[in-house]
């Protein structure tokens, strides 16, 4: 499944190389390009060993320069080897180190590997430059290895003003367990069977529990492997071309929810799973661009393709637990096997064209009309592997699996889907005066659903699909998931695709007045109207204000703020859009005496659609402190009303930073910094207390004594401090980091009527217990010349962390409850000591 992407790739990427060694084009570096940034946790700017260089931002003057906000300006890298008299030889060099690690502690902890994977072991770092004045080329190369599955190679080479190429592989894990219990063996494949001890639709609870409790911990993970390439060109001096291209895999496993029909209504019955999923995909991306630039005019034209595939088109995993029909005194067949389907493999293209020019009043007028389609056309997979017969053995409930389990059971063997979109922006900048500006945009964007899918089975004639692979259906008559005329005429199930169709227009005025050297004022208004097909509001119109005010009045003190208000409306709330996908828009279905059941409460509003009132506001200020120290302080808040008497009612969000910086010279440097942010949101919902065709709150279906509500907090604290300071020839680096969050829900309920388990209203306290994540990391690290080309790394980092986690509660003692079996044992505590030693020889 792999090749074809991968073929694409490399030969993208060889006509990209020999355009690049065409010594007939030209090209010029801007800056764009893939994967601009890189980095690890043992360098997170990717500046590993690199010393500042005295001379700071600029040879013209000796003081230290901040930005326009009041900021001080960051280390700036020293040059490695490089003379300013001399430029008509190459000229640079670097830094090679080589060293090893060694960890103490919890090092299989997942929190702390997340997206590193620390190991023991040979830890690599190098970075080199080197240049040629005279024809202004120029070579770099960077890299850094952590471990085989977090590294970066990188290479950029070029010449300024003629052309920029870039090269790059990288690792980078995702650490999702430390602490797995897995059931099945073959981890990480398409096929999970049994482990010894287990049967298939045989095994009791006691036994499943005992034999997950035997299993050998694992580590559950999926690894990013990329390549890129990227190649800019300057054609002339108006016209330059870009490319770039990418290849991503994912491979691994990872928890995943593999439901097998409700446990919790059903004791010793259904089986709700946790595995251990496989991934095994690849993405391919592709850029390229075309821009022309003049003095009036300036054209920009590209095309970016993304071509997504999957290794494989599903996996399946052995049943231990046996199912049985609450209908009394008949016998089910088993179902030995759950399956899944994967993501279908896509492909995705992007258009693109601007068109810019100088007007008058210092003014440019540009338009940008775009063109997309996303399309999937992956082989289905059929409706189930089941073998034999499934379902109840009564009248109209009992199923052969051989007209299921072929893609002759399909109304279509591809899904033949697409989605296209089209935008045109249309955007006017003026500046009548130096003191004024005006900005004005206009934007229009369409999106379209492309083809039909009937879950049809034309072996049976009927509609529908195997729900979770036969077992719902196993359990409850009725609830295999088909429609037909006959007997299942009454049966409420999903027939086809849902298109969510939607189209956007937008109109936005901005203006920017200056009415001193110490005064900032703007002002904005935007106005969106969006008309969905399918959705709860056919209609929406957002109305935001934005207001903005900067003041210089103290020379040496900068103050910003923002304030922006939105009012969402629509009309004609329709709380069902979706009927037509389901059987009851089907000629034949024959609604269940008493009604078809309520599809949901009428009064519940979709928080991403529905009527909502925003305010935000932030202030910030930055205070230039003599002796190169700087102040800066921020306080940001964000309060939404949705409206609604079921749903999302409130969220709302609060936070403040601080953070002081102290930079008296090259090489020295402290900070320290404090940020606290909390979020309120609040929620209300009701349990269906009987199954009616009554959709509002307080009627026969939503009882007012099924009501409840919930209330979660969210407070987090952080702070931290740094130090770098030059101690003789040696140079020390310290930091330390801590932070503390703390959860609570709080529900509020009717009745027991509002309960999953009805039976436990007595411990309910109001309240769970408090999700707590509390951290401290500490770093030290020393660097030591021995000679001017031989230098001594060492450093040290220790973290610690308290999770508590009510989800996870018990977990230590057993990861199965009745038919419910869990891989993951989830966040746990750590402490963790790691050591490094680097050798450092400068090239």
């Amino acid at each position: 499944m792999h090749g074809h992407p991968r073929a694409l790739l490399l030969a993208l990427s060889g006509l990209a190389l020999w355009l690049g060694t065409t010594s007939l084009l030209h090209a010029q570096s801007s800056g764009s390009g893939i994967d601009l940034q890189f980095g690890s946790e043992l360098d997170a700017a990717g500046l590993w060993a690199r010393e500042c260089d005295r001379a700071g931002m600029t040879w013209l003057a000796g003081d230290a320069k901040r930005t326009p906000t009041g900021h001080s300006y960051g280390c700036v890298p020293r040059p490695y080897g490089i003379d300013t008299d001399s430029g008509t030889i190459w000229q640079g060099g670097g830094v090679f180190s080589a060293g090893y690690l060694h960890l103490i502690g919890d090092e299989t902890n997942a929190q702390w590997r997340r997206f590193s994977d620390w190991e023991d072991g040979l830890i690599l770092a190098a970075n080199f430059r080197w240049v040629r004045r005279d024809q202004g080329r120029y070579v770099d190369f960077r890299a850094n290895r952590i471990g085989p599955d977090s590294q970066y190679y990188r290479a950029v080479f070029g010449q300024a003003g003629k052309f920029r190429v870039q090269a790059f592989v990288r690792s980078q894990p995702n650490v999702l367990s430390g602490n797995a219990r897995s059931i099945w063996n073959g981890v990480g494949s398409r096929h999970l069977t049994l482990t010894d001890g287990l049967t298939i639709n045989g095994s009791t609870a006691a036994q499943v529990s005992q034999v997950s409790a035997a299993q050998p911990l694992q580590t559950l993970k999926v690894v990013r492997d990329k390549q890129g390439l990227g190649i800019e060109y300057l054609l002339t001096r108006q016209w330059v071309a870009t490319f770039n291209a990418s290849h991503e895999s994912r491979e691994g496993a990872r928890p995943f929810g593999g439901p097998f029909f409700f446990n919790f209504p059903f004791p010793d019955n259904g089986g709700i799973y946790e595995i251990p999923r496989p991934i095994d995909d690849s993405t391919v991306n592709v850029n390229a661009g075309l821009r022309f630039v003049s003095r009036d005019w300036r054209m920009q034209l590209s095309y970016s393709g993304s071509f997504f595939r999957n290794a494989y088109t599903g996996f399946d995993y052995e049943i231990p637990y046996s199912t049985w029909a609450v209908v009394p005194g008949v016998v089910t067949p088993q179902i030995p096997l759950g399956q899944f389907s994967y993501e279908p493999d896509n492909d995705y293209h992007h258009l693109s064209a601007t068109l810019s020019r100088r007007t008058r009043w210092q003014g440019d007028f540009s338009v940008k009309a775009a063109f997309g389609t996303s399309r999937q056309s992956d082989r289905l997979l059929p409706p189930t592997n089941c073998q034999g017969q499934i379902g109840i053995p009564i009248p109209g409930f009992l199923y052969d699996c051989a007209d299921w389990n072929t893609t002759a059971a399909l109304s279509q063997q591809k899904a033949d889907l697409a989605i296209n979109t089209q935008r045109l922006d249309l955007r006017w900048v003026l500046q009548p005066t130096s003191k004024l500006s005006w900005q004005n945009t206009a934007k229009f964007h369409r999106q379209d659903y492309s083809g039909t899918y009937w879950a049809y089975n034309p072996l049976t004639g009927q509609y529908g699909y195997i729900a979770e692979n036969g077992a719902q259906g196993s359990v409850v008559p009725g609830e295999m998931g088909v429609w037909d005329p006959g007997v299942n005429a009454s049966v409420p199930t999903r027939v086809r695709n849902l298109p969510l169709d939607k189209e956007i227009w937008e109109a936005a005025t901005a203006l920017t007045w200056r009415p001193n050297s110490k005064n900032t004022l703007g002002a904005g208004f935007t106005f969106t109207r969006t008309e969905r097909t399918h959705r709860e509001f056919a209609t929406t119109r957002d109305n935001v204000l934005d207001l903005n005010w900067s003041n210089r009045a103290i020379n040496w003190l900068n103050v910003r703020a923002n304030y922006s208000f939105l009012d969402r409306s629509g009309h004609d709330y329709q709380y069902n859009p979706y009927k037509f996908t389901f059987s009851m828009d089907l000629p034949g279905y024959v609604a269940p005496p008493g009604g078809t059941p309520a599809h949901t409460i009428a009064q519940l509003r979709k928080y991403d659609v529905g009527e909502r009132e925003q305010h935000k506001l932030s202030v910030m200020a930055t205070a230039a402190l003599p002796r190169q120290m700087t102040l800066s302080g921020t306080v940001r808040g964000n309060w939404n009303d949705y409206d609604a008497q079921v749903g999302r009612q409130k969220l709302d969000t609060l936070g403040t930073s601080v953070q002081w910086d102290w930079q008296p010279a090259a090489g020295k440097a402290a900070g320290a910094w404090y940020g606290y942010d909390e979020s309120d949101l609040v929620f209300a919902n009701a349990n269906d207390v009987f199954i009616t065709a009554d959709p509002n709150l307080g009627g026969a279906t939503y009882l007012d004594s099924g009501r409840w509500s919930t209330n979660d907090k969210q407070r987090n604290h952080y702070a931290g401090a740094n130090w770098s300071q030059s101690i003789g020839r040696a140079r020390l680096d310290a930091s330390w980091n801590w932070t503390y969050t703390r959860g609570t829900t709080r529900y509020d309920f009717a009745s027991a009527d509002a309960l999953a388990y009805p039976q436990l209203v007595a411990s309910a306290t109001g309240a769970y217990p408090p999700m707590i994540y509390r951290s401290n990391a500490l770093s030290l690290s020393l660097s030591i010349p021995i000679n001017p080309r031989v230098g001594l790394r060492l450093f040290n980092t220790y973290e610690r962390a308290r999770i508590s986690d009510w989800h996870y509660l018990g977990f230590d003692q057993s990861r199965v409850y009745d038919h419910r079996v869990y891989t993951d044992g989830g966040p746990m505590d750590y402490g963790v000591n790691m050591f490094g030693a680097m050798v450092e020889v400068r090239l």
